[in-house]
């Protein structure tokens, strides 16, 4: 069916979805991306996934365009980086390498299709339909969705390409279409590997710059780099089955390339109409730190045994922002936690003065969230904060950043307990308002807290800067809690008789004795033992 349709050139025609300078979406091809990097302000795929998932496979570009004759050293890296960042622009070599492999970034190559299987085919003929393609439909719920009717029925070259980078990275666990020749296929199903693709497994952290070039040159791992390490275009072409030679990714471009899937699109009067999605090569989280730069990792105390420690990629999660999690992203503990490898090369970048600890960049954060047993895309985690380089890699710094998100979360613990217990003065039920008091909290310290994390970037005035945080918070939550307390109603400021915490007494609970409480905690959380001298002092 693909030897019909001519080629489609990934490196001549336009696919990438990119975003200008002045804030215009372009197509546009691998070739003109790199060449370009410098003039676009970042990718501007339809989902956050996309945009990372395309992200890690130009970085594996980058890498396979650099990879060295033997390991590279700390030194030889940050002359390379700086070069290229001082340059500010990429040079040739990167286009050369892409040219010596053209024919692998043809979406319609006859023997090697891009990250396709040529003769991949199921026993019954059938297909996987294009619905298990699109990550934004969600499988028979297609009323959720702005696509509908004839979109659904087929797709463009270019918006099939860029779904197939984001479906070998982020697709789903579950059965999928069994694969001819796939010795794991049984009555024609091909059954969960336990784990989704190889993306979805991770808490993605991306450092974002000004321009695409910024971004990708802070993303790229160079010390990673191995001899070893090639990107999945460069191994033989794929087979329905697994890869017995290859069971584990060797370095970052492998493992920004891995094959979770295998994949073929049906083509059909120049539209991709079908595709065949089948499992390919299972690949479990443990201990990938060393291939895998763009995710924290904390050890697995159930599964580190007989004195081997076993470490799980960090994910995120739905329901917190991402300053509330800052310091599993920022603070490594021996033992214990490690940071993403990519933030350990910015913190090299920044410590060797390559890159400037003023550098105002912004830290995101990506990632899916599956349902049950990861079969299903239920959602898209994608949060991100302005920071100066410095914060997030000077230790010192970051711990600052992280003890003010530490102290707002106190903050609004305490904002949560005066809800409840105005609640539970006026004779309701003491948790009914702890959930939309937690958002309404963190809701309310968001952009405040963004804005104050934004000017952090000097280590001699950090705790003047922590101090007027505190002050910051304080008052926020305290025009919260007053106007809490002004809608609690007559019953609350009347109180009731509850049961005093720890004993068989009672005591009167009101309004007034609430707001008390309240005032002491959000002082005792936010106000610091500095300020507090210096208050008791005047």
């Amino acid at each position: 069916m693909m030897s019909d349709q001519g080629a489609f050139s990934l490196l001549d025609q336009p696919w990438v979805k990119v975003r200008t300078l002045s804030g215009a979406v372009h197509e546009l091809s691998l070739l003109d991306v790199f060449e370009k990097a410098a003039e676009l302000r970042g990718l501007a795929g339809e989902l956050p996934t996309q945009d990372a998932a395309m992200l890690r496979l130009l970085e594996a570009v980058l890498l396979g365009a650099t990879r060295p004759p033997r390991q590279r050293n700390e030194d030889a890296s940050l002359d390379l980086w700086e070069r290229w960042w001082n340059a500010g622009r990429f040079p040739a070599l990167v286009g050369d390498y892409l040219e010596a492999h053209r024919e692998r970034f043809d979406l319609l190559h006859p023997a090697a299709p891009f990250l396709q299987v040529a003769e991949l085919h199921t026993d019954s003929g059938k297909a996987s339909g294009l619905v298990k393609l699109i990550a934004d439909v969600p499988d028979g719920h297609q009323y959720f969705t702005t696509r509908a009717g004839r979109e659904l029925d087929s797709l463009s070259y270019a918006e099939a390409a860029r779904w197939l980078v984001h479906c070998h990275a982020f697709d789903c666990a579950g059965i999928k279409t069994g694969a001819a020749d796939d010795r794991r296929v049984k009555n024609g199903k091909g059954y969960s590997m336990g784990y989704p693709a190889w993306g979805g497994n991770l808490g993605l952290v991306l450092v974002e710059g000004g321009t695409l070039f910024e971004t990708l040159m802070l993303n790229l791992p160079l010390p990673m780099g191995r001899p070893e390490d090639v990107p999945v275009w460069e191994r033989p072409p794929l087979k329905a089955g697994v890869a017995e030679d290859h069971p584990a990714p060797r370095g970052p471009a492998d493992a920004f390339t891995w094959p979770s899937r295998r994949i073929r699109l049906h083509v059909r009067d120049g539209r991709v109409v079908d595709v065949q999605i089948s499992n390919g090569d299972r690949l479990g989280p443990q201990n990938q730190q060393v291939n895998e730069p763009m995710s924290s990792w904390r050890k697995s105390q159930n599964q580190s045994k007989g004195g081997t420690d076993v470490y799980m990629p960090v994910g995120h999660s739905p329901e917190r922002r991402i300053w509330q999690g800052l310091g599993a992203l920022l603070l490594p503990v021996e033992r214990v936690s490690l940071r993403a490898p990519a933030l350990e090369w910015l913190d090299s970048l920044r410590r060797k003065e390559v890159l400037s600890r003023h550098y105002r960049t912004r830290l995101r954060a990506i990632g899916v969230e599956y349902g049950a047993q990861a079969s299903s895309i239920v959602g898209v985690v994608d949060d991100s904060l302005q920071v100066h380089v410095a914060a997030i890699t000077d230790l010192a710094l970051a711990q600052v950043a992280v003890d003010a998100a530490e102290r707002a979360s106190r903050g609004v613990v305490a904002l949560v307990n005066l809800a409840s217990n105005l609640a539970l003065a006026a004779g309701g039920d003491a948790e009914r308002p702890r959930a939309r008091t937690f958002e309404l909290g963190y809701s309310l310290l968001d952009k405040p807290y963004q804005n104050w994390l934004a000017d952090l970037d000097d280590l001699e005035s950090s705790a003047e800067s922590l101090d007027e945080w505190g002050r910051r918070a304080s008052r926020i939550l305290l025009d919260a809690g007053s106007s809490l307390i002004a809608d609690a109603g007559p019953e609350a400021v009347i109180g009731r008789d509850v049961p005093k915490r720890g004993t068989d007494e009672m005591q009167r609970l009101d309004a007034a004795l609430a707001e008390i409480w309240f005032r002491a905690a959000v002082s005792k959380a936010l106000v610091s033992r500095t300020m507090t001298a210096q208050q008791e002092v005047a």
